[in-house]
């Protein structure tokens, strides 16, 4: 088959870092670069970096509107976009300045517990086209990335995974959770205790403007909690969904006031298509700066006329609702799924970022394949300040030497628990429990002493929650 040899046209903005790689007799150019002003007309690349990630995802081709949006919040949040070019394609393909591959990250933070916001490295948008799949250019973009990203000093990267089966090999682990919870509205919601402060519907243009600072308080309280972008707003609020590409006018919100009648929370929601009464409402977005005030929002959204059914897809797994319910059958979980995926880079700096409520002090094991925490490293709270140092090399072993990207974990000498570092990022906001890890085989411990400790150390005094979807 004879091949269009256009040569690839990466972008030329200030910042863009190119060079070149070959897999199966492929040839392709790697591009990274920021997104500047002026939109559409000045960024050429990056329209066709997102017309590359709609067609990845499945969906439809961006409108003027949706790119001018997407390009605006990039520009906003300096976002760095990565991509894959291919050198030559067959007659009526796409053209070589569509990229094959895309990646994107920013800078976002984590709440670590007791309102402790750690610096995160957030990346999302990781598409690779299926005609272009196994030749490495997902390896090589990741690899980049979190180098970078380490460089940078970022104790940890997250993100949201589409496919749970890609990721473990790049050392993430799934730590936060939510639920896809229904709950009966037929009657209005009984409490064991009564609600505070008062509810009152708002317009969402107002909305607009005052969820950022409303979300920023949830943020700063909740442990597991990400941070967000523009886009979230006018999607959350109806003005416009980029999924999509339209404006959603059946939106309605709803704010939170205290005592004083100052706003601390707020929800939008929608009310499903149906041709009859009763109606089922969809929460989109419920915000609450305390759990007394979330439980306030769903006090109203159930009390609605005309209203049957509540449903909410980003309920944390200990809900405090359920627990507040005279009548704990009207609250139904129909799914669980991961949230939000850590991925350790600097384990000093990422545990010492963590509050701890046990002192002692523990080794740990870690094996990391792609070398950013690989080790083994001490975690010590006997001061009551936890401090972490890297204190030996981890011994190699048959799989290092195959370069295996899951490789076995073996206990070494001098380590109290061993583990792999996506396991490490599972365990780091104490989503789960240590003894659950060594029960499915990925945790190895001196004894049960040291799997106690371990468990000590990582449980928190809440489970981690958070309604960020990036």
């Amino acid at each position: 088959m004879d091949l269009t040899h256009d040569a690839p046209t990466p972008p030329t903005t200030p910042g863009t870092v190119t060079e070149s790689y070959s897999a199966g007799g492929h040839d392709y150019t790697f591009a990274e670069f920021g997104v500047g002003p002026g939109g559409t007309a000045e960024n050429p690349a990056a329209v066709e970096w997102v017309r590359a990630i709609r067609q990845g995802f499945h969906q439809a081709e961006p409108t003027h509107e949706t790119l001018e949006r997407t390009l605006s919040w990039m520009h906003a949040e300096r976002v760095r976009l990565r991509a894959a070019y291919p050198h030559a394609v067959p007659e009526a393909a796409l053209p070589t300045r569509r990229p094959v591959a895309t990646f994107t990250s920013w800078e976002g933070s984590l709440n670590v517990g007791r309102g402790r916001l750690l610096r995160a490295r957030l990346i999302s948008e990781v598409t690779v086209r299926p005609t272009h799949s196994r030749r490495g250019l997902l390896r090589r973009l990741m690899t980049g990335d979190l180098d970078r990203a380490q460089r940078d000093g970022y104790p940890v990267a997250l993100l949201t995974a589409t496919e749970a089966t890609i990721y473990g090999r790049f050392g993430f682990g799934a730590a936060t959770f939510n639920r896809e919870v229904s709950v009966d509205a037929t009657t209005r919601l009984q409490l064991k205790a009564p609600t505070v402060g008062t509810v009152e519907m708002a317009d969402g243009e107002a909305v607009r403007q005052l969820a950022p600072v409303l979300f920023q308080r949830f943020h700063e309280s909740s442990h597991g909690s990400v941070s967000r972008v523009a886009y979230h707003w006018p999607e959350y609020t109806g003005e416009y969904a980029i999924t999509p590409q339209k404006a959603d006018p059946e939106v309605r919100c709803a704010v939170h006031y205290d005592d004083a009648m100052r706003p601390d929370g707020y929800v939008t929601y929608r009310f499903e298509p149906n041709t009859s009464y009763p109606l089922t409402l969809t929460v989109l977005d419920l915000v609450g700066a305390s759990p007394d005030v979330s439980i306030a929002l769903w006090d109203f959204v159930t009390s609605l006329d005309l209203v049957d059914q509540v449903r909410f897809g980003r309920a944390p797994v200990e809900d405090p609702l359920v627990w507040a319910m005279t009548d704990r059958a009207k609250y139904r979980v129909t799914s669980e799924s991961d949230k939000i995926w850590v991925r350790v880079l600097d384990p000093a700096a990422a545990l010492e970022a963590r509050p701890y409520t046990v002192r002692g002090r523990i080794v740990i094991s870690l094996v990391d394949s792609m070398g950013y925490a690989d080790g083994l490293w001490a975690l010590d709270t006997t001061s009551g300040r936890p401090v972490v140092e890297r204190v030996a090399d981890r011994p190699r072993t048959a799989d290092d030497d195959a370069g295996r990207s899951v490789p076995a974990v073996q206990l070494p000498a001098g380590a109290d628990v061993a583990m792999r570092v996506d396991v490490l990022g599972s365990l780091y906001l104490g989503a789960v429990k240590a003894s659950t890890l060594a029960q499915a085989g990925l945790i190895v411990a001196r004894d049960e002493d040291a799997l106690r400790d371990l468990q000590d150390f990582m449980e928190t005094p809440t489970a981690p929650y958070g309604v960020t979807q990036f």
